[in-house]
């Protein structure tokens, strides 16, 4: 039944015309406002009712969602690509985790986790590319003397297949490395992803670096003191943490040693030492976890490098197409450089680095 509110196209007809003529009434309409050109109206004027009073674009679906795609972002369905994809796709570029201030780090954050699914993005500030620490991702057990209970664990990685995990005892020493070079004066950044709460002491020739003041307030300065001192660091959940370290002469004797807290867990992994840069700096840390090599994870297309045959990425924007070959993948993360450098402020440096939690056997633990 016709649903056009009592409008009926026969009264728009010239009085000569025989209302009552079968085909007048298939193709035009009959009384009751059916026919073809009265049924394509109704579906054309509640089509214009729903694209336009349809306020929300979650709400929209099929050829609708496309036509705002396609309007707002430029964005086409692919092939098999369902709703749900489409619209994911469109938020990532449109509403960025409702950000009001886009190209930022923490815009950039939202933008990746709400395009890929199962991924969590960290963002690391004053960074730079090249670790200063021998493995720091705690893969080996050579660089790190360990001590005070502190074990390498698969339940405490961040990245890779292994971290630390220490507890109980305060005051005990639990990883320590003296950095085997020569460190040339100038400011670091100490960084390293943390779960729960430890302590952090940083000596160079018996004196130790006293870092607090940059996270609790006092009278306190930052500098090297006699004493020994512990930094204190807490994070209720993964979550990169950081503090500088200001060297006023060259040195072989730097040293970074993890310290226990009476009472508390700490899980700590991704430790990395760098030269603070001149100007501000970030990397993105892209978390995946428990991917094979024939599912996806993360990669960005780019022209040159085409996964899929028949598709031109010299014509695809950069959140047309996402693909990857397992977390091998990874490799082609120049895309995500390339679109760190379309956002980022000018004279900010951006890195992205892809780490994933392994899985293994627990009899390899």
């Amino acid at each position: 039944m016709n649903k056009k509110g009592g409008l009926n196209l026969l009264d728009f007809l010239a009085t000569g015309i025989n209302k009552q003529d079968p085909a007048i009434r298939a193709i035009l309409s009959d009384e009751n406002g059916e026919g073809a050109v009265a049924n394509e109206t109704e579906a054309l004027a509640g089509f214009i009712d729903y694209y336009t009073r349809t306020g929300d674009v979650r709400n929209h679906r099929g050829g609708s969602l496309e036509m705002i795609t396609g309007l707002f972002a430029r964005q086409r369905r692919r092939l098999l690509e369902d709703d749900g994809i489409l619209l994911r796709r469109f938020l990532a570029l449109t509403e960025r985790g409702g950000d009001t201030i886009w190209g930022n780090v923490l815009n950039m954050k939202h933008v990746i986790e709400a395009y890929f699914t199962d991924i969590v993005c960290h963002v690391a500030e004053s960074t730079g590319e090249n670790n200063m620490l021998d493995d720091g991702d705690f893969e080996s057990d050579y660089a790190w003397t360990m001590g005070g209970g502190a074990a390498r664990s698969h339940d405490a990685r961040f990245s890779g297949r292994f971290g630390v995990c220490f507890g109980g005892a305060g005051g005990e020493y639990c990883a320590q490395q003296q950095v085997d070079r020569l460190v040339t004066a100038g400011v670091y950044t100490l960084h390293f992803f943390l779960n729960g709460r430890c302590g952090v002491v940083i000596e160079n020739d018996g004196r130790f670096w006293n870092a607090n003041p940059q996270r609790f307030s006092g009278d306190t300065v930052l500098a090297w003191e006699d004493e020994e001192v512990v930094n204190l660091f807490e994070s209720p959940e993964w979550n990169n943490v950081h503090c500088f370290i200001v060297l006023s002469e060259d040195t072989r004797n730097l040293t970074v040693r993890f310290t226990g807290i009476e009472g508390s867990r700490a899980y700590i992994d991704y430790v990395r030492l760098f030269p603070k840069p001149a100007n501000p700096s970030y990397t993105l840390v892209i978390q995946y976890e428990g991917y094979r090599v024939t599912e996806k994870t993360l990669h960005l297309a780019e022209d040159g490098e085409d996964p899929v045959y028949g598709v031109d990425y010299e014509n695809e924007s950069y959140f047309d197409n996402a693909f990857v070959v397992g977390p091998a993948g990874v490799s082609g993360s120049r895309a995500f450089r390339a679109l760190l450098d379309t956002v980022r402020p000018l004279g900010i440096e951006a890195f992205v680095e892809f780490v994933g939690k392994e899985t293994i056997e627990q009899e390899e633990i």
